[in-house]
């Protein structure tokens, strides 16, 4: 009976992970969230920080070949009347509401717990970028504090997809280590397709 209890126990964990969507009301400051971009693609992450925000980290590059794909300029979008970010003109590490967090194209995706000390097992099952086996040990207060730190300046660095992402910036957030599970899954994929053409 014990053992049977105990193999339910890691059905249930395994399926908490695969399916970890939250409410908004839900969130607690000091959280590190997601939400889904390009059909599940890729995901973007933050640290909500209360009050219907969140501090997250984009490109700091000009997104100028991207508005193209659009056809806004970036000085006729409106800002959010919530938060006063302006989509595809805010760089870097900065603070916007929930909904600007959420938000890719018009669609306002769900929010998902991103989990730390995912067991190995359960971490292999997971799609990339939604959980890790690094352990987090910081207070939601102390989270919050990295997070405004970076809010604003340049101490995070310039953006990169592969080194240097949204992804690493909340993991830094609460774990003091940089690191993107969905990063080294597509590097290591882009290698395999690499070695694939070169056999090939």
């Amino acid at each position: 009976m014990e053992m049977r209890n105990k193999i339910k126990e890691k059905i249930e964990d395994g399926m908490e992970l695969l399916c970890k969507k939250v409410d908004p009301e839900d969130l607690k400051p000091g959280d590190h969230i997601y939400a889904y971009r390009l059909y599940g693609f890729y995901s973007h992450h933050g640290i909500y920080v209360g009050g219907g925000y969140v501090i997250h980290y984009t490109s700091t590059e000009n997104k100028d070949a991207i508005l193209s794909l659009s056809g806004c300029a970036p000085e006729t979008m409106p800002p959010c009347s919530k938060c006063g970010y302006r989509k595809n003109t805010g760089r870097g590490v900065h603070k916007t509401c929930l909904d600007c967090f959420r938000k890719h194209g018009e669609k306002l995706h769900s929010i998902h717990y991103f989990m730390y000390g995912a067991p190995r097992w359960g971490h292999l099952l997971k799609n990339p970028g939604t959980c890790s086996i690094l352990s987090c040990d910081k207070t939601p207060e102390q989270v919050i504090e990295v997070a405004s730190k970076l809010l604003g300046s340049n101490e995070f660095g310039v953006y990169h997809v592969i080194t240097n992402n949204c992804e690493h910036f909340a993991t830094y957030c609460k774990t003091g280590v940089t690191a993107s599970e969905q990063a080294a899954f597509y590097s290591v994929f882009e290698k395999k397709l690499r070695n694939c053409k070169e056999w090939l």
